[in-house]
């Protein structure tokens, strides 16, 4: 009897230590970004929406450029958009910093622009530098690593502190949406590299 019960509690904790974590691990060449906002998780697909890498001369400037819909045919609501820019080539495990300025023609800039418009098409952002505004809040903060690129694919996380909701008629709220575990598998496409 105590070996049938022990056989039993054996198999039943087999079971459970089975049993999926919430997260299944991915595809390595699944084409997805997902990230949390203030702790919800948000998941794209990624169809038909290479990350871009190119070169502006006139700055000079590399540039990484993506905008990843959750319906394609709905550009209005429920997506994010970043807006990449570094000296050199981008290279993997190098950490990118929205607050460390690069100068195109000798202006500072801010090296990554982030946003994401939830499903109800309220639009937050982080596109300026953290200086004193004083009627604006512009604690704007963004990170992004690549983890792999290849010549015709790129890995990578990112996080950031986006405001708003941005509005045509009034500007900018003074909401903050924390973005955290942000990830990334995606087609690249190169165009005009030197």
């Amino acid at each position: 009897m105590k070996t049938k019960s022990l056989v039993w509690a054996i198999v039943v904790f087999g079971i459970f230590s089975c049993s999926g974590s919430e997260e299944e691990p991915r595809d390595s060449n699944q084409a997805f970004l997902s990230f949390k906002v203030n702790g919800e998780l948000k998941e794209f697909e990624v169809a038909n929406s290479p990350m871009g890498f190119s070169f502006n001369s006139e700055g000079p400037v590399y540039l990484a450029t993506f905008m990843v819909l959750a319906n394609p045919v709905d550009g209005t609501k429920n997506f994010i958009s970043g807006f990449l820019r570094n000296e050199t080539l981008f290279e993997p495990n190098e950490i990118l910093e929205m607050q460390n300025p690069i100068f195109y023609q000798g202006i500072p800039m801010v090296r990554i622009q982030l946003t994401y418009s939830n499903e109800a098409g309220e639009l937050y952002n982080a596109v300026l530098f953290q200086e004193d505004f004083p009627a604006l809040l512009a604690t704007d903060d963004a990170r992004f690593r690549f983890t792999e690129i290849s010549d015709n694919w790129v890995k990578g996380e990112f996080n950031g502190i986006l405001v708003g909701p941005v509005f045509e008629t009034t500007g900018r709220g003074d909401t903050e949406l924390r973005v955290t575990e942000g990830k990334f598998s995606m087609p690249l496409f190169r165009s005009n590299l030197p």
